[in-house]
This record gives C-alpha cells, structure tokens and sequence, in this order.
C-alpha cells in the first residue's frame, strides 16, 4: 500500500506509506512518538537540521522516561556534533540507553516493535519518509537497530562538559534535598526561610537543566556534586 500522505497519523493498520517531510513533519513524527506503550529505539545517523525537531524531540524523550518507558538512542558522531550534550547527560541519568556508533546505519524510529518511520537527513536531493507496519520488514529493522546499538559506545569520552560550580549555600541546600527531608524541616535546618529554600530548589533545577526535584538528585548524583554521606 503506497500513497502520499502529509502526516503520519491516521494511517493504515499494516503495509509502507510514504509521507511529506513538508508542514507539520516534526509534530507528526514526535506526537507518533508519545504513543509509545512500552519501548521506543530511536537511531538518527544523518540528522535534519531542525531546531523545532531536536527541542521537539528532547521534550518527547523526556516524557517517555518520566512515564517509565524503555528507551534506546542511537547516533552518530555528526550527530553530537549539532546537538547540546547536557540533555542528553540529563536524559542518560534518567535511564535513557544512549549509545554513539561510526558504524553506517539509517535513521529510524521503531515503537513497540509495531510500527516505524524511516526518514532522509540533511542535504538529501530527494527528502523521503516512510511509515512501516510490515511485519516481517519491522523485525528486519528492529534486529539491525539493536545489532547497531550493540556495536556502539557509551557517551563517555564522546561528549565534554564544563564543571558545574556551586555555591556553599546551593550545595548544602542540594544536600538536603537529598535526605527527602519536608521543605519545612530542611529550611529551618538551614536557618533559611521557606521561600528562600524553595527559590535555591528552583535555581538548581535551572543550573542542572531537569524538570523535577527527582532529576536534580539523579543529574547531581551522575555529576559527583553529592557530599559523601557522613558514617
């Protein structure tokens, strides 16, 4: 089955379309994405340079990993070299399986095992996508994804970060944040105001670039900004 849709939603239960990288290309893609029920592998070798695709795209992982959902990342190095690392720290910290290969391989997205989109990067002379939900094709793609992730590397020695520096006061507000202690009790053990506390919380949550005060522990945790506890 072959047509030329503009989006990817809305379509057929089996067989390959081919659809319009045009208008709303990146909602479409992404709002596909967020019907992941257990796990998505995202590989991206030759990226679009499209602002409105990697904010899109950050948001949508996000919120699979704060839904519990499995999630494997695969690029390229061409496509470190666009991307801001610090989400992808984030998104790593908060279980998102990256992996970096030189290998050669094809940008996908393959949710649940049940459908995929298959899509050209920049400078391609002729843009194309495809939706799949064949199912002998998904397992071909499903098997080669997860043979490339495998062959990959970790990010470490792939990205640079520069040192984040705390003040005394934020550290001993992050470490208290750390004992689960109620707003209340941590102020008055700071001998700080409950606003105060709170205004420190948000300017971490800022500094450390997470979205909830679970991420400022896992970010602070994965940055070796945490005091070693006391015996």
């Amino acid at each position: 089955m072959q047509r030329q849709p503009t989006g990817v939603t809305g379509q057929p239960a089996t067989g390959i379309v081919r659809f319009s990288q045009d208008g709303h290309w990146d909602q479409d893609v992404h709002h596909l994405l967020r019907c992941a029920r257990r796990e998505a592998v995202v590989a991206v070798s030759n990226p679009t340079h499209s602002t409105d695709h990697l904010r899109l795209g950050q948001v949508v992982v996000d919120d699979l990993l704060a839904a519990g959902k499995e999630v494997r990342l695969l690029y390229s190095p061409d496509y470190l070299e666009i991307r801001d690392h610090q989400p992808l720290l984030r998104q790593s910290s908060l279980g998102a399986q990256i992996r970096v290969t030189d290998n050669d391989f094809h940008n996908v997205l393959i949710l649940d095992r049940a459908v995929a989109v298959l899509w050209s990067g920049a400078g391609a002379d002729h843009p194309y996508a495809y939706l799949v939900r064949e199912p002998a094709l998904l397992r071909a793609l499903h098997q080669f994804a997860l043979l490339s992730w495998q062959s990959g590397h970790g990010l470490a020695g792939r990205v640079h970060t520069d040192p984040i520096e705390l003040s005394p006061t934020a550290r001993r507000v992050l470490n208290t944040l750390n004992l689960g202690l109620i707003d209340e009790t941590a102020a008055r053990r700071l001998d700080m105001s409950l606003r105060t506390y709170r205004r420190h919380i948000a300017d971490l949550m800022i500094r450390l670039d997470v979205r909830s005060r679970f991420q400022i522990g896992a970010r602070a945790a994965q940055l070796g900004l945490l005091d070693e506890p006391r015996e």
